[in-house]
């Protein structure tokens, strides 16, 4: 699996293999962007509706606009909301659009002076104050500025239904707030829940997946690294669904209705805001080829402390006692830095790209300011479309401020998909055929023909070898460390293919059997025992469906019963984890306990017995030779007064076969075997 690789795997393919994941929820994704189209109309809805609060009711006012050729077609189309007087009428600023504002403004047809609208019940409280006014039919219109003379308690009169009708709205405004809070509610909620559930799937697949790869993918990746695929790489991609997927397009929605929105009331002050856009989307560009880079070089070096405290950790014991600590620590500490480097140089492109962003939207406000009042004053727009304009604004560049943090986590999300999807298509070098052969007469017979094997090319471990075990009968093979005893083993499970010869069961070859069929076969047990965390119970069947009668029966037999029976919960007793709170005698007992209770056909014994003490292994060889009736027996030893009474016996030097025979024909010899066991009987 790749660590180092560039970007060889394009974003569009990553997503299209999330995709594979998401479609099986495809609705509740659909209907989370239905919410979103609602959540994002009431967010471009907002400002309006403040616009109309303000321009219709705290800030209302009119035109004064003389009559002749070219104002009398406004007044036509405009009657409903007009007041014709004499020579002259009077229109609410807010419906004439600029074009018609300048016309008249050239022909001088307009005044500067706005109006301000009175009902007729009113005249009492104006000539009281000696405020000036024009009388229409409709109304009672003052100069604007002339509304301050009023007293307070009058003017409250006077706009009572003003304060009423802005209070409908201020109702309307939090109305729709509570509607987008209820809406985003259950648009988090779905998306959440769907998330959850996709990167569910995604590790049971990543884990099926890598189970069914070959020991020499784990050879050759260390655990930090896979532990951090399906843990931190996973939760990666919950947060590019809940916090960049769904969010950016509800930005790209409520962008798109605010341009809309803001062209709609002027096309000027819309301008002076998309021509920041230029400068926005260079800042991003460069934001994006800088950062990129940058968030691998992380992704890489949190893969390394992972799997260097994974290491570090599983090895403590070798540490301490080779005094290694200074020296790890050295070695993290590297580690550690090139992690601090590839977080500060993070840090510096974030340190430009925010305060760039920043300066940008100052300016904008500021040009706003400047453009926007300069209208008001000439009549182009109102205070509430200028007010409208710095909301719009702040949704605006809202995503732009985010656009950062969701980068990162698109880029994180991305170089965690990369390496997921690497560990995904990665291809297992053990193969099963389609139409595998069921061993239903099993007789128990294993051969070796020509048999050749390497783990690394041009170093041979096994050349040549051919045996043949009868069924029903013990075989041992012994040699010196490096020999290839373990490797026949491990060809035998299908661990490893060789690559000359091949493998047979009751003359079939192993590859035409199933690898789950071909591994039930087998009771395996290892020097290094392997314990989980979890129950006794547990770990002897390890999940499978096994009676509990024959768990306690099989203990017995290994003379596991005695110490599980003295133990405080017996077989429900919690195991640490690697089993620390056993002995390496009671490990072991537990192993052969696992490896006889589903009875199988072949025993496996690499270096069973080496941890045990005289006293334990002579009551587990007693035990075995009860099991090992009815039962094809394959012993790998180092000690050989643990093999002597195998019906044959192999002896392996440098990957072939150099004798073979029983105990007392290979001590007749005084060859090879015969200086093996002289040394260790001397020993």
């Amino acid at each position: 699996m790749e660590e180092q690789r560039e970007y060889k795997l394009a974003d569009k393919e990553l997503i299209k293999g999330i995709w594979r994941f998401s479609k099986k929820y495809f609705s509740r994704i659909v209907f989370t962007f239905i919410l979103l189209l609602f959540i994002s109309g009431i967010q471009v809805l907002l400002p309006q509706i403040s616009r109309r609060a303000i321009d219709g009711y705290i800030r209302k006012n009119y035109f004064k606009i003389k009559f002749s050729s070219q104002s009398e077609t406004i007044f036509d189309k405009n009657r409903a909301y007009s007041e014709k007087l004499d020579s002259f009428f009077l229109i609410p600023s807010k419906i004439l659009r600029k074009d018609e504002i300048l016309i008249l403004e050239k022909n001088s047809l307009i005044s500067d002076i706005k109006y301000f609208p009175i009902e007729q019940r009113y005249k009492d409280i104006l000539n009281r104050d000696h405020i000036e006014f024009i009388d229409g039919k409709k109304s009672l219109y003052i100069m604007e500025n002339d509304l301050w003379k009023i007293k307070k308690e009058d003017l409250y009169k006077i706009r009572v239904q003003d304060i009423f009708n802005v209070r409908k709205y201020a109702l309307l405004f939090v109305f729709f707030l509570v509607i987008l809070f209820i809406l985003n509610y259950f648009q988090v909620l779905i998306l959440s829940v769907v998330s959850e559930r996709i990167m569910y799937d995604m590790r049971e697949n990543i884990l099926k997946h890598m189970l069914n790869l070959s020991i020499n993918f784990f050879n050759n990746n260390p655990i930090g690294k896979l532990v951090t695929r399906v843990t931190n790489d996973v939760a990666a991609l919950r947060e590019l669904f809940t916090d960049v997927v769904v969010y950016s397009a509800k930005d790209i929605l409520v962008i798109i209705g605010i341009i809309l929105m803001m062209l709609r009331m002027s096309v000027k002050l819309s301008m002076v805001i998309l021509s920041t856009l230029p400068f926005i989307a260079l800042i991003l560009i460069l934001f994006q080829k800088y950062a990129r880079e940058s968030y691998r070089r992380v992704r890489v070096a949190v893969a390394k402390i992972n799997a260097f405290l994974s290491e570090s950790i599983t090895g403590i014991s070798l540490i301490q006692s080779f005094n290694k600590e200074k020296n790890s620590y050295e070695d993290f500490n590297l580690i550690g830095k090139e992690y601090y480097k590839a977080n500060m140089n993070q840090l510096f492109i974030f340190s430009i790209f925010r305060p760039l962003i920043d300066v940008i939207s100052s300016l904008t406000i500021a040009l706003l300011i400047y453009f926007g009042s300069g209208g008001i004053f000439k009549g182009e727009y109102s205070i509430g479309i200028l007010f409208a304009f710095f909301s719009y604004l702040e949704l605006f560049f809202r995503p732009i401020f985010d656009f950062s943090e969701k980068y990162n986590i698109y880029q994180g999300a991305m170089a965690a998909s990369e390496k997921i999807f690497i560990l995904l298509n990665e291809k297992s070098s053990i193969t099963e055929k389609d139409g595998t052969i069921d061993l239903k007469s099993f007789k128990g017979q294993i051969e070796f023909r020509n048999v050749s094997f390497e783990y690394k090319k041009n170093e041979p471990v096994l050349k040549n070898v051919s045996f043949r075990i009868e069924p029903n009968t013990s075989t041992a093979f012994v040699g010196t460390t490096g020999a290839g005893k373990t490797t026949l083993i491990n060809l035998l499970l299908r661990f490893y293919d060789p690559q000359e010869g091949e493998i047979l069961i009751d003359g079939v070859n192993i590859k035409n059997i199933s690898l789950k069929d071909l591994r039930s076969l087998f009771g395996l047990v290892l020097q290094d025992v392997i314990i989980f965390s979890g129950d006794i119970k547990y770990n002897v069947t390890l999940s499978r469906d096994i009676p509990f009668e024959k768990v306690v029966e099989y203990s017995t037999y290994v003379n596991a019963d005695k110490f599980i029976q003295r133990l405080p919960k017996k077989y429900d007793t919690l195991l640490n984890e690697r089993g620390s709170n056993l002995s390496s005698g009671q490990r072991q007992l537990i192993a052969f306990a696992r490896a006889l209770v589903n009875e199988p056909k072949f025993l496996i014994l690499d270096e069973a017995t080496s941890n045990i003490d005289s006293e334990t292994e002579h009551l587990i060889q007693d035990a075995i030779s009860k099991i090992m009736k009815n039962r094809t027996t394959i012993a790998i030893a180092h000690r050989l007064s643990t093999v002597q009474d195998a019906d044959r016996i192999y002896v392996l030097s440098k990957g072939m076969i150099v004798e073979e025979g029983t105990h007392k024909d290979l001590i007749e010899k005084k060859n090879y075997y015969y200086e093996l066991y002289t040394l260790q009987y001397i020993k």
